[in-house]
């Protein structure tokens, strides 16, 4: 191989590898015994609780990640930066635009469940750059931080949106959340005995 052809791989392989290790999450998932007692949550909101139901074996990376961030207190504070009523809200946005995260993503989970009222998933990355065109996020990535809560069915979104959980208590609250409502807290629990 000639010298200039050897340093553009080996530049290439630099770029490549640290842009990839910068997005990935500073945890690891834990051991599945352990990973199956992570089954539920309660979002407070300024505007009431929601209580959750979480799906460790479809969604491994992104309930661990939940957890994670539940225990650092990260959403504490943090707004619903979108709404749409009869569509869904959004929060989990450090910037609240939009466009912030943990400083991470999160790889794909699309599982067969549909994306019905209630749904709790997280919002991706987007596919390509606004302004170039050119593909960004060919694994189809999830935010780090960023989840969206479905306030009626959407299956346009099935297939391309990981769901790790669903609302099963507190849709009077979900209903009501507007752009500006505030996260309290969010507490993850870990069931005792595993299921």
């Amino acid at each position: 191989m000639r010298p200039f052809a050897t340093f553009l791989v080996v530049l290439y392989s630099i770029l490549f590898t640290t842009s990839v290790s910068a997005q990935e999450p500073p945890f690891e998932i834990p051991p599945r015994g352990e990973l199956l007692k992570i089954r539920s949550a309660i979002l407070e909101t300024s505007k009431g609780k929601v209580y959750l139901e979480l799906f460790p074996e479809e969604a491994p990376w992104h309930v661990t990640n939940f957890k994670y961030l539940a225990d650092k207190g990260f959403y504490k504070g943090l707004t619903f930066h979108i709404s749409q009523p009869g569509y869904l809200i959004q929060g989990g946005d450090p910037k609240g635009t939009g466009r912030g995260g943990p400083g991470y993503t999160l790889p794909a989970e699309f599982s067969s469940r549909n994306h019905g009222e209630g749904t709790l998933g997280m919002a991706r990355v987007p596919d390509k750059n606004a302004t170039s065109g050119r593909p960004t996020n060919p694994q189809r990535r999830s935010n780090g931080s960023q989840f969206h809560i479905l306030l009626a069915d959407a299956p346009h979104m099935d297939g391309h949106y990981t769901v790790f959980g669903k609302v099963v208590a507190g849709f009077d609250v979900i209903q009501g959340l507007r752009k500006g409502d505030r996260i309290l807290s969010l507490t993850v629990f870990i069931r005792e005995g595993g299921r």
